[in-house]
């Protein structure tokens, strides 16, 4: 009896791991799904899509959306469909399967739904469905609600996550909506419509356990036979008696074999273990003996081998996934200055035909084709010459009022860079630090090198600075965005830094860092520094 509550503790409390386990990888599949959403509903093309309000406008617009919608149900297998609501509850673009249902308007955040029923016949459809609501990008100090997207989503996904969880041959796993209809299951399950959770919950023969997903409602069941868990334990206990006398039958002819076969093998396998740290690489044990150290060792080759290659496809991965964030993180753009730049050159054209318009025009050209150009590196000499390309276009927009100086050092010219570092630095010291300023001001941009041997970049202007609050709160949103699992949604405010911040890090990781200074009435300096690299062009991923 003390064996059997023993064992049912060690299952109850493995079960428990496993559920913790499961939950954990939902909780990956619903970041995956906002990470997508995310990018996917704030790219320009859904924007635009969104603000329009002309018909003909949309109509022309419509295959592009339905082009992001395509690449998005790319990234995630079982997106089956996708719908896009504007703020009145009117589906604008759809691509794929759709709910059949109205969408809750506005929608505060991210909602899972249950499974759908079949908008003909009503039935059941092994599908569930996410809204997202979509939020103007533009800082205002009231979140703009602009619609809602609706993922529709097949449950195949969530099999494979209950299958890797199941504690023995017999046990069942299910995963319940709200509504508590079964979405997912793995085991031999009796029929859903006569399936009682409540009876196997109050049934002795089981041990049942369950969890509820925070996120969405859902709820994990996990039902263990306890009968199969005895009867191991019973078999145990026979195989004990058997080899308790079997033993002292072989224990004769151990001996004679042990140092021969035995002892050998396994000192020669235990000196290899304890050297391959300092020796690694393409080593292995050799196999001599075709018993079961020999299998052992042929084992331990296989998993050496094994452990080789998973290192290198994580470090593979690892590699392409930062590249990827660095990609999706360096082509954001910030549609406010392209906006009254564009205004600029209308009105100039306007009052007079002179060659500032080619000049302005000029510039801003060289400007777009610099920042949609491919790599994700250029020299600090190119950097420098976009900065005065846009100090060109600052200093027509506002009339002379406005003025970039830059200071840098010979010696960085032809050093590489992550590229669009200080472009974002200096738009954002015109624009919430310049902009509303009366009298005339003075971006200063200075490229050197520290004592340490590394590259700083230091941007100060001479405008309305921050109170000491606003500075520990735009640094704590900074600290925020490094963080994993912080809402992407949630880097409205101030994502011209919290790019920059995040993809100095990406790279150079604690090499790198990014700090302000900045006081009320006499302007705000941000600095930043990083390492002083040869950088290789990285692998571009599309």
């Amino acid at each position: 009896m003390v064996a059997k509550r023993i064992v049912e503790s060690k299952v109850t409390d493995s079960a428990a791991k496993l559920l913790n386990q499961v939950e954990e990888n939902m909780e990956s599949f619903y970041a995956d799904m906002e990470r997508i959403s995310v990018s996917m509903l704030y790219s320009p093309t859904v924007q635009t899509y969104l603000d329009s309000d002309d018909y003909l406008s949309r109509i022309l617009m419509n295959h592009e959306v339905i082009s992001v919608f395509s690449n998005t149900t790319t990234l995630k297998e079982n997106i089956r469909g996708i719908q896009l609501y504007n703020r009145a509850g009117t589906i604008v673009a759809s691509l794929g399967l759709g709910t059949g249902e109205s969408v809750k308007l506005p929608d505060p955040k991210i909602e899972y739904s249950g499974l759908l029923k079949d908008p003909d016949t009503g039935e059941i459809i092994p599908y569930y469905s996410i809204s997202v609501p979509i939020y103007n990008l533009k800082n205002t100090p009231a979140r703009d609600y602009k619609g809602t997207s609706v993922f529709v989503m097949d449950v195949g996904n969530f099999r494979n996550i209950l299958k890797n969880a199941k504690m023995t041959p017999h046990s069942r796993l299910f995963l319940l909506d709200q509504n508590k209809e079964i979405m997912a299951s793995e085991g031999n399950t009796p029929n859903i419509d006569t399936f009682q959770f409540e009876e196997l919950k109050n049934d002795n023969r089981y041990i049942m356990q369950t969890s509820t997903l925070y996120r969405t409602g859902w709820e994990l069941i996990s039902v263990i036979p306890k009968n199969e868990l005895l009867q191991e334990l019973n078999i145990v206990q026979r195989l004990n008696i058997t080899t308790y006398a079997v033993m002292f039958c072989l224990l004769g002819l151990f001996l004679i074999i042990f140092f021969t076969r035995i002892l050998r093998p396994v000192k020669a396998l235990m000196d290899f273990m304890k050297s391959y740290p300092k020796t690694g690489g393409e080593s292995r044990f050799p196999v001599v003996y075709h018993n079961e150290i020999g299998v052992l060792a042929t084992n331990l080759n296989k998993m050496l081998d094994e452990i080789d290659s998973l290192s290198k496809q994580k470090y593979e991965i690892e590699i392409l996934k930062n590249q990827m964030e660095i990609s999706a993180f360096r082509n954001q753009i910030n549609p406010h200055f392209l906006y009254n730049t564009l205004e600029c050159i209308s009105a100039m054209a306007i009052l007079y035909k002179a060659q500032d318009i080619d000049d302005i025009s000029a510039s801003l050209s060289n400007m777009f084709r610099y920042s949609v150009k491919g790599g994700d590196f250029s020299t600090i000499q190119d950097e420098i010459t976009h900065i005065k390309e846009y100090a060109k276009i600052i200093e027509y927009r506002f009339m002379g009022k406005i003025r970039v100086v830059v200071d840098a050092d010979e010696r960085l010219l032809k050093q590489k860079t992550i590229k669009m570092l200080l472009q974002p630095m200096v738009e954002n010291a015109v624009f919430h630090g310049l902009e509303m300023k009366i009298d005339s001001g003075v971006v200063r941009v200075e490229v050197k090198m520290t004592e340490q041997n590394q590259v700083q970049y230091i941007v100060q202007d001479n405008g309305y600075g921050m109170e000491e609050t606003q500075l520990k709160e735009l640094v704590a949103r900074l600290r925020q965005f490094e963080s994993q699992g912080w809402m992407a949604r949630e880097a409205m405010k101030g994502i011209g830094l919290s790019n920059i911040n995040r993809r100095i890090k990406l790279l150079y990781g604690d090499k790198a860092g990014m700090s302000f200074y900045s006081k009320r009435g006499t302007g705000t300096t941000v600095i930043i520094t990083f390492p002083l690299q040869d950088h290789a062009e990285p692998l571009e991923v599309e």
